[in-house]
């Protein structure tokens, strides 16, 4: 380059050589572009990705990005909320925490008047991400699918749904719905005199039905002295039967006697038939009737 030539560089200017300016002027190079480049890129991402827990759709092909069903998709996101809360804590305990804390006993140290000296514990607080509520949205959802409207769940669940949502106007949909979930004194007294209502009604049920009880056990009762009654006038209506016709004698003492034989043999199976029957009606289930 000629003598007292400045070096500078800028826009329009010209630069004057003595001999070939392709032997005086080299060009600078930053690397070559080739195809290595992109492999250790997408190496680099990876990488990062991995350590920091930051995600996007392409970094878990097939999973995230619409080509798995709602279970895989809630699976890869709920590793991927899990990665980001570790790196925030790791971030929170190696780097935030101490940093605070040095600093503010630099502050003490340095300036004690407007920083006075105490043991002061600091503690971080955070709030959700995006990915985080949408996955916690997406979960409630599915849980409300689980229930019916008439739950009392139902409605703190519909509210948290709102409360993770970025909507311009959640505040005044949330005191919606708490204006609509506060009871109605009118419907709270109808639904009570219903069920007052209810309750009588299946009061006289029960009255009517304990009557016709104590009727059924009176009649059985009635039957139960008829059926006592009834050996005693067989054995009345045996002797009379026995005794008809005969006059003092031999003979007549002898036919007495037969006869008595006879209704007694004739009574003995009657007894019997009766005790048959009677359990064969037990063996027999009876209709009964209860209160619905």
């Amino acid at each position: 380059m000629p003598r007292g030539a400045k070096p500078s560089i800028q826009p329009g200017k010209t630069i004057l050589t003595n001999g070939n300016p392709a032997e005086i002027l080299q060009p600078f190079n930053f690397g070559q572009v080739n195809q290595i480049t992109f492999a250790q890129a997408q190496s680099l991402q990876t990488m990062v990705q991995t350590a920091t827990g930051a995600i996007d759709s392409a970094g878990i092909a097939g999973s995230i990005n619409g080509e798995a069903t709602a279970a895989g998709v809630s699976m890869s996101l709920g590793a991927i909320i899990k990665r980001h809360k570790r790196t925030l804590i790791n971030f929170q305990d190696s780097f935030l925490i101490p940093f605070v804390q040095k600093a503010a006993y630099r502050y003490m140290q340095f300036e004690p008047e407007l920083y006075p000296v105490a043991d002061y514990k600091f503690h971080t607080s955070s709030s959700l991400g995006i990915i985080a509520r949408e996955y916690e949205v997406t979960q409630l959802v599915q849980l409300l699918q689980t229930m019916s409207p008439d739950q009392p769940m139902y409605p703190k669940l519909v509210t948290s749904i709102i409360d993770n949502m970025n909507l311009s106007n959640r505040e005044e949909l949330i005191a919606t719905l708490e204006q609509a979930n506060q009871p109605n004194p009118e419907a709270q007294q109808a639904a009570q005199a219903a069920q007052q209502a209810q309750l009588q009604f299946q009061a006289s049920q029960t009255a009517a039905l304990n009557g016709q009880a104590q009727e059924s056990a009176a009649r059985a009762q009635k039957l139960a002295v008829e059926a006592g009654a009834i050996p005693q006038e067989l054995e009345i209506d045996r002797i009379k039967a026995a005794t008809t016709n005969l006059k003092a004698g031999d003979a007549d003492d002898k036919e007495f006697e037969k006869r008595l034989k006879i209704s007694e043999q004739l009574l003995k199976e009657r007894e019997v038939a009766v005790k048959e029957g009677n359990v064969a009606n037990q063996a027999t289930p009876q209709p009964t009737q209860g209160l619905q």
